[in-house]
């Protein structure tokens, strides 16, 4: 795969909270700010200013560069930590989140994402990294293991089907809009009450 047609690793995220919004972000190119995704912005500032952190049998790199052939994806990790074993930098990348710790499927795809485009680049193999959530200053430690190895390689094909189509999926109204910042562009109110609408006049004509 060329490097030009590598796609971006956070629309993994948005493609399993949603993939109309993941469409109309990375397809449309429409994005909206409410409180959630400027808290995110905040917390993300130091993260990508690059900063390089050294310590005795640790390096941690900010803001890293990162591409998956084999995903077809690229992206940065927020925190890349280069763990010193047995004369070997083993990578652990560190994912940064605003609020408190909840096991989000979409958080660990992203997370191992990068994970497995870190083993292409280095060579090593990374067992497992962590979600850093901002409210509680805690880490969550997410194993990568097979099963989340494979949902991340289905999603980024998912990706890639939906990019090649150039299609924004309907919209569709669930607890997922609720903090949503697309929801004013999106309207799932509207799309929502159309397809009931359209679905109760093929009832009719049965």
């Amino acid at each position: 795969m060329e490097t030009d047609d590598l796609l971006p690793i956070s629309a993994l995220e948005h493609l399993l909270y949603c993939e109309r919004r993941s469409m109309l972000i990375h397809v449309d190119g429409v994005w909206l700010d409410n409180g959630h995704t400027t808290a995110g912005s905040l917390l993300h500032q130091r993260v990508d200013s690059g900063e390089l952190e050294e310590r005795p049998g640790l390096r941690v790199i900010r803001h890293l560069a990162l591409r998956s052939l084999r995903l077809g994806l690229f992206g940065f990790a927020d925190a890349v930590e280069f763990h010193s074993k047995q004369g070997r930098e083993i990578p652990y990348p560190v994912e940064y989140k605003r609020g408190v710790r909840r096991v989000k499927l979409y958080d660990d795809v992203q997370l191992a994402a990068q994970a497995m485009a870190l083993e292409e680049m280095t060579g090593e193999q990374v067992t497992e990294g962590a979600i850093f959530y901002g409210k509680t200053q805690r880490r969550r430690v997410v194993p990568i293991d097979e099963q989340l190895r494979a949902e991340t390689f289905r999603a980024a094909q998912r990706l890639r089907e939906l990019f090649l189509r150039r299609e924004v999926p309907s919209a569709f109204l669930g607890r997922h809009c609720q903090d949503c910042s697309l929801r004013l562009a999106c309207q799932p109110e509207v799309h929502h009450d159309k397809g009931a609408l359209l679905r109760a006049l093929r009832r009719q004509e049965r």
